[in-house]
């Protein structure tokens, strides 16, 4: 008992602690675009970019430590930068920064809503003359629109409209750390007896800065970088061209299972530990390009599709699916490490990725139908004419009857008198 309620209580001050970190960095973004009112989409991109650095840096920081106390040293370090720059930028620059609340309405209620509307109403109800004008029929969302008879304004209903082509393309996000990934949750390169591959992990965040800072001069060659789609179809391609090598590997029995399958080495009956392989920097770098997919990339397309009052809900949910994937990539590994014989035919290991790399290729056919038939939002200003129309001939008709109604008033006094 005497050592359950301290443990009781490590484990519940660690779970608030991931929870605060989580809703921070949820809301940490969204609250950076919105000062930046007016910005160019060059500076947008700076924002986000910079916004990973800093994860990028710290877990650099501690891999490279070489003990447990320089470890503790750069969280504590980490924690007393980031209070202390939050509490002085609070202080100083709070007057000078845009902290009106964005929600006036619930993003998800305002979905279920406007869902539940187009499923009662098949018909417009109280349309108006000017809508007639129109080619194309409302679509049953559309009839949410107050200009055909609904409760709900036009950017409200184009806001969800633009949720819901996000919402597919947001879990597909959320699963390309899933379909790929060489450690499962809770195993680490020790239990297959690997090495940790520093080196390489090392090789990998440089890789990734160095990319980092070359995007952000990208004014200097726009023309040879591809839309967020096209970089975020590519990295799918990426993903299943190495599936499907890896599948390879395991037939020609250099990607085994076992204590070897997950970290690519040959190895060495006469030592203690397997030698690492060139695959493994290999592999590590090819993490790099997936994690400035996920992270910079579709975060990037998310925050600029996204309308202003769901961003946070768009952003938590697509956090929610990346910290999940080790997660979903232990459910698709569990199968073949616990419930499949190791003497089977090739090897289970193969079977593995040949399971990743079907997954990937579904995943990369569904991507690229969805973003062939996806409609880009895009907000300009425009001039509703056929709104000023109709404003005026109500104004125009409200007037006219005012004066029959005066005109009446006066006939009836002229004759009493």
């Amino acid at each position: 008992m005497s050592t359950g309620y301290p443990l009781l209580i490590f484990k519940t001050l660690c779970f608030t602690l991931f929870i605060t970190i989580g809703a921070a960095r949820v809301n940490l973004l969204p609250f950076n675009i919105d000062q930046l009112i007016g910005s160019s989409s060059d500076e947008l991109t700076a924002i986000i970019h910079w916004h990973n650095l800093g994860p990028l840096v710290a877990p650099f920081i501690i891999i490279n430590a070489s003990s447990l106390l320089l470890v503790q040293i750069a969280w504590l370090s980490k924690i007393i930068v980031c209070v202390t720059a939050v509490l002085v930028s609070h202080g100083l620059f709070n007057r000078y920064l845009e902290t009106t609340p964005v929600n006036t309405v619930n993003p998800v209620k305002l979905i279920v809503r406007v869902l539940c509307y187009a499923r009662k109403h098949k018909y417009p109800e109280n349309r108006s003359a000017l809508t007639y004008w129109e080619e194309e029929a409302p679509s049953r969302l559309d009839l949410g629109k107050d200009k055909y008879g609904g409760p709900f304004t036009e950017e409200e209903v184009e806001d969800v409209k633009t949720a819901l082509r996000l919402f597919p393309l947001v879990f597909i996000f959320g699963l390309l750390g899933a379909i790929y990934g060489l450690y499962a949750v809770s195993m680490s390169a020790k239990v297959y007896g690997c090495f940790e591959g520093r080196e390489a992990w090392t090789i990998a965040y440089i890789f990734l800065l160095i990319f980092m800072l070359l995007i952000l001069r990208q004014s200097y060659f726009r023309k040879y970088i591809p839309s967020m789609l096209k970089r975020i179809g590519m990295g799918l391609i990426l993903i299943v061209l190495v599936n499907s090598l890896y599948t390879g590997l395991a037939i020609i029995g250099n990607y085994q299972f076992g204590e070897m399958f997950h970290c690519l080495t040959v190895f060495d009956k006469f030592k203690s530990l397997p030698k690492p392989q060139k695959w493994m920097y290999f592999d590590e770098v090819i993490q790099a390009i997936v994690w400035y997919i996920n992270n910079v990339v579709a975060v990037e397309f998310i925050l600029a599709q996204c309308p202003k009052s769901m961003r946070g809900t768009m952003i938590g949910l697509w956090f929610c699916l990346r910290v999940l994937r080790s997660d979903l990539n232990y459910i698709i590994f569990l199968p073949f490490l616990q419930y499949m014989s190791s003497d089977f035919s090739l090897g289970r290991g193969f079977y593995f990725l040949l399971t990743l790399s079907v997954l990937s290729f579904l995943l990369l056919l569904l991507f690229i139908f969805l973003a062939k038939r996806y409609k880009l939002r895009v907000r300009e200003v425009e001039i509703p004419i056929s709104r000023i129309a109709e404003d005026h001939i109500i104004r125009y008709i409200e007037q006219d009857e005012e004066h029959r109604i005066n005109y009446s008033f006066s006939s009836s006094d002229n004759e009493e008198v």
